[in-house]
C-alpha cells in the first residue's frame, strides 16, 4: 500500500481538524485560523487544497459520510434488525461514556446551515438519506414487508435523530439507552 504524499496528510489533517471543530463548536463558530491552529499548518496550505472554508466543508461531510456510513455498515451487517441496533448504539453509547460522540454530524451541521448555505446542507441531507437506505436495507434483510420497509425506516430514522439532538444538547448517556430501546421497538422480526 502506497503512503499518502505530505501534500494529501496535510489535506487530510486539514479535513479531520475541520471536522473535529465543526462538530464540536459549529461550523460558523470554526474559522480557518481555528482549523489552521489544530493543524499546525501555515494558512497557504488551507488555500492549496480548498478554494474556500464552504469547499472544505464539502470534503467533510464526504469524512463524515465515510466515518459514520462504515460504522453503521460495520453494523449491519448480516445482523437483523434488533442486533443492529443494538450494536450501532451501544458504540455511540461506549463513544459518549468517554465524551467522544457529539451527536450526528449531517443533523447537527445540516440544522445550522439549512438556511444561511442551502447548497451545502443538501449535501448533508444526502447523507442523511443514505443512512435511512442503510436503514431500509437492514429491515429487508430482516425480512420486513415489502410496504412497511420505507415507512419504518424513515420512522426509525427519525426517532434515531431525534434522539441524537436530544443527547447533543443534555450530554445525558441514558438519552442514547432511551433511543436504542425504541429504535430495536419500531420493527420485532
Amino acid at each position: 500500500m502506497a503512503k499518502n504524499t505530505k501534500g494529501e496528510q496535510s489535506k487530510n489533517n486539514i479535513i479531520e481538524c475541520a471536522a473535529n471543530l465543526f462538530i464540536q463548536n459549529g461550523y460558523n463558530a470554526t474559522g480557518i485560523n481555528d482549523i489552521l491552529a489544530c493543524t499546525g499548518l501555515p494558512k497557504g496550505s488551507f488555500y492549496f487544497h480548498f478554494k474556500s472554508k464552504k469547499d472544505l466543508a464539502l470534503s467533510v461531510c464526504s469524512y463524515f459520510e465515510r466515518k459514520i456510513g462504515l460504522m453503521v455498515l460495520n453494523s449491519a451487517k448480516d445482523r437483523k434488525w434488533a442486533e443492529f441496533i443494538n450494536d450501532l448504539i451501544d458504540k455511540m453509547i461506549e463513544s459518549a461514556e468517554n465524551n467522544t460522540h457529539y451527536g450526528c454530524p449531517f443533523a447537527v451541521l445540516g440544522l445550522e446551515i439549512a438556511f444561511s448555505e442551502p447548497d451545502l446542507a443538501e449535501y448533508y441531507s444526502k447523507s442523511m438519506k443514505r443512512l435511512i437506505d442503510i436503514f431500509s436495507d437492514v429491515l429487508k434483510f430482516s425480512e420486513a414487508a415489502e410496504s412497511e420497509i420505507d415507512p419504518i425506516a424513515n420512522k426509525a430514522f427519525a426517532i434515531y435523530e431525534g434522539y441524537l439532538v436530544y443527547y447533543r444538547i443534555s450530554k445525558e448517556v441514558d438519552v442514547l439507552r432511551r433511543m436504542k430501546k425504541d429504535l430495536v421497538s419500531v420493527y420485532k422480526n
